[in-house]
């Protein structure tokens, strides 16, 4: 598609969703902005949305460990509630 007729359609869009490739990236294809959020079953990425709403690529690698960590605390918490009179 000429480069014209992209930025028309694109001044369009509010979105668009297509088939992807596994490699996760976000970039600017002029003037539109890319997002792949690669693939949850091989490179184990994903594609969010910040609370300031910045899209952002995470990678299981990177939130796996703080992840448990967060819950170990959380069920001991819970347990502590549960049962106070245990130490």
């Amino acid at each position: 598609m000429p480069s014209r007729q992209r930025r028309s359609a694109a001044a369009s869009m509010v979105s668009y969703a297509s088939g992807h490739i596994h490699r996760a990236e976000i970039r600017d294809i002029d003037g539109i902005l890319y997002c792949n959020d690669g693939d949850w079953v091989e490179s184990l990425t994903a594609l969010v949305e910040t609370e300031e709403g910045e899209l952002r690529i995470i990678r299981w690698a990177d939130v796996a460990e703080p992840a448990r960590a967060i819950v170990a605390r959380e069920t001991r918490l819970e347990n502590a509630l549960a049962h106070p009179d245990r130490d």
